[in-house]
């Protein structure tokens, strides 16, 4: 039977093997306690595999879909001291429990089928079915058995953390899926390093999703709450959830991922918060970044930012965010009664460690004095501009002065009581086909372009411009930056295809839109592996000329050469076996059977 040959932790076939080769695990190991038992088929349709977590409020599985013939996460509604099983693996609700369990049963059903109306965010996981068996109720989602946790991701950078360029692309998506779960009437009230997870295509999604009772301390459910990511409000000391929280958990995750240090306990930081940014960062980070940090990361959530949307204008500079800074600043002197130390920078020393010969960088606190001082550096811009644009018109109306213009960059001076004021101008030119990062490093470029980017499933060589927003020929000065919205190829996602024949497995990463495909097969002998089946993908490195293993986040350019390891055919054979590989272009007109891809020699 079918799943008598799976793997019941990855899901995968595995025959007559009891380790796993794809996940190493062992077929022998026992169930979890309080789980269903291994095998156990629910809605006619899905097998149930190893318990991947659990909760108050229920149990979490990998299982598999017997009718698509894929794997799926399935997740158990079985709150803690409310059920126990019974027969048939039959849910029977605990003397006394039945309000309770009606409640809870109703939480779980709005819960997911609010998240099965939502489609179309790469952020959330697709839910595919919410059914009721065995007198408790299921929830169906896209497998995540083969993902890969924020946090394990983390812990695997040197540092423990990553550039805010990196953090951007894999963080922002979030941003979007939050706001459309808030939109939907859902708080999560969950997120951290550990509910957030890198699938197989590279791509960060939210999981870990629970009703709120298991989310706030002091209901009839133990709480799961995660420990500098827990706002303060689900610990009971003020309002109740609402997109604020969440809100402050995706601020503290970014933290983490841009600091590598697991931010301070909300309830702490009541009584004594030193919540900061260490001064190496606070250096390398851009302000911006560093003032949505500190709006979301406010202890009450009535000082927090307020939506997702000011969340991802002021993840972006955008100018609605920088006007509120500046209420933000505002305010701060409205108000009489405000002590006027509220607006200096606090700056706090690291203590020195046991044999450091050098001062510890010093850190600089989440207050909202930062804001101020954002605030001011913005006032100084907007009055030096200002100056430049008064004498400018003022020499253009007096002197006649114009502003030469051609195809390159060209430099206007005009003079004004003895000072110089350079005026860059320049014609915009086609940026498509270019290298993203030559642009932006362009001193050219440098006071009259702001750039910002987005990053697009493209078959245009990765990291190369797309498309932009404002014309080629557009005439763009100092003295009026624009914006200019440019989108980059991110390249196209490399299908996970071990495990698959090898003709399948060519035609899928064909079918992605890339054109260079090599394979290479071996043999090792007494290795009983599948012939044909394909084992290790690997692409040309084209700065080394060397094979190099697929990038983590799975995207390569579509004209990268792509290499198929498989295993040739088995030889039943205690002799040394040497394999000549052979390495063969495939194209679509290749016809020819896959044992003539690869010679074997059987050495003396």
């Amino acid at each position: 039977m079918e799943k008598e040959k799976l793997c019941l932790r990855c899901m995968r076939k595995i025959g007559n093997n009891t380790v796993c080769p794809y996940c190493r695990d062992e077929s022998s190991v026992s169930r979890e306690a309080d789980s269903l038992p291994l095998k156990t088929v629910v809605g006619e349709r899905y097998l149930i595999g190893k318990a991947v977590s659990s909760n108050a409020e229920g149990i979490t599985y990998n299982a598999f879909d017997m009718e698509t013939k894929t794997p799926v996460t399935l997740r158990e509604l079985f709150p803690e001291g409310m059920l126990a099983r019974g027969e048939g693996n039959y849910c029977l609700v605990n003397v006394g429990k039945a309000s309770e369990f009606i409640d809870a049963k109703e939480a779980f059903i709005k819960l997911w089928k609010a998240l099965l109306s939502i489609s179309g965010y790469t952020a959330l996981p697709t839910v595919h079915q919410v059914f009721e068996d065995l007198g408790t109720v299921y929830s169906v989602t896209e497998f995540m058995g083969d993902g890969k946790t924020l946090r394990d991701f983390l812990l695997e950078k040197e540092q423990g953390c990553i550039s805010w360029d990196e953090a951007r692309v894999l963080l922002m998506p979030i941003v979007s899926a939050m706001g459309e779960l808030h939109a939907s009437g859902i708080t999560h009230g969950g997120i951290s390093p550990n509910t957030l997870v890198i699938d197989s295509k590279g791509k960060l999604k939210i999981t870990g999703f629970s009703t709120e009772a298991v989310r706030v301390a002091k209901t009839n459910m133990e709480a799961e709450l995660f420990e500098g990511y827990a706002a303060v409000e689900q610990y009971g000391m003020s309002a109740g959830l609402g997109a604020y929280t969440d809100i402050y958990a995706f601020a503290a995750v970014l933290y983490r991922t841009l600091i590598g240090s697991t931010p301070m306990n909300a309830s702490s930081r009541l009584v004594n918060d030193k919540l900061m940014i260490p001064g190496k960062f606070a250096e390398q980070l851009p302000a911006y970044v560093i003032n949505a940090l500190v709006n979301a990361l406010q202890i009450m959530p009535e000082d927090r930012t307020e939506s997702v949307e000011l969340l991802r204008n002021e993840l972006s500079a955008s100018p609605a965010a920088a006007g509120t800074a500046a209420e933000a600043f505002a305010s701060l002197y409205e108000d009489e009664e405000d002590d006027a130390s509220d607006v200096d920078e606090y700056v706090e020393e690291e203590a020195e460690e046991p044999g450091d010969e050098e001062i510890a960088p010093t850190r600089a606190p989440l207050k909202k004095s930062t804001i101020a001082a954002f605030a001011i550096s913005a006032a100084i811009c907007l009055a030096i501009l200002i100056a430049v644009l008064v004498g400018v018109k003022l020499l253009s109306k007096d002197d006649g002065a114009k502003l030469p213009a051609d195809e390159s960059t060209t430099t206007a001076v005009a003079q004004s009581n003895g000072d110089n004021n350079s005026i860059k101008s320049i014609k915009l030119p086609d940026f498509k086909g270019k290298v993203y990062d030559d642009i932006k490093n362009d001193e050219k470029y440098k006071d009259v372009l702001i750039f910002k980017t987005e990053y697009i499933d493209s078959p245009a060589e990765r990291g190369t411009v797309v498309s932009q927003n404002i014309n080629a020929g557009t005439e763009v000065t100092s003295i009026n930056p624009k914006t200019i919205v440019l989108q980059i190829s991110n390249g196209l996602e490399v299908p996970d295809v071990i495990g698959y024949n090898l003709q399948e497995a060519i035609k899928t990463i064909k079918a992605e839109g890339f054109k260079n495909v090599k394979s290479e097969s071996a043999q090792i002998a007494g290795s009983k592996a599948e012939s044909n089946t394909v084992y290790r993908i690997a692409y040309e490195d084209t700065k080394t000329g060397d094979w190099a293993e697929i990038p983590s986040d799975k995207r390569l350019s579509s004209g990268d050469i792509i290499i198929i390891y498989y295993y040739g055919e088995y030889v039943e054979t205690t002799e040394e076996i040497t394999t000549q590989k052979v390495t063969v272009p495939v194209t679509d007109e290749e016809t020819q059977p896959v044992s003539e891809q690869t010679q074997e020699t059987v050495a003396e």
